[in-house]
């Protein structure tokens, strides 16, 4: 298990295209895809993942109207 500080910026296009709301949270995880099933079980697969730098993953999906972008560091 690692510990992560996990950054989420959701972004409601309807609702307030110009005002993304970012929370953040500290997780011990086995693997950050694990984290993305349980908040986003039947979308998970429709999430697209990049290593940005080592120890430093970044989930996106975008249905063109709900934007969910989570950056996982490593602490």
């Amino acid at each position: 298990m690692k510990e992560y500080e996990i950054v989420l910026t959701y972004l409601n296009g309807c609702a307030g295209a110009a005002y993304p709301q970012t929370s953040f949270e500290e997780a011990e995880l086995a693997d950050p895809a694990d984290y993305i099933r349980t908040k986003h079980g039947k979308d998970f697969a429709k999430f697209e993942t990049e290593t940005v730098a080592p120890g430093k993953t970044v989930w996106k999906f975008d249905t063109g109207c709900v934007s969910y972008t989570y950056e996982f560091n490593e602490l």
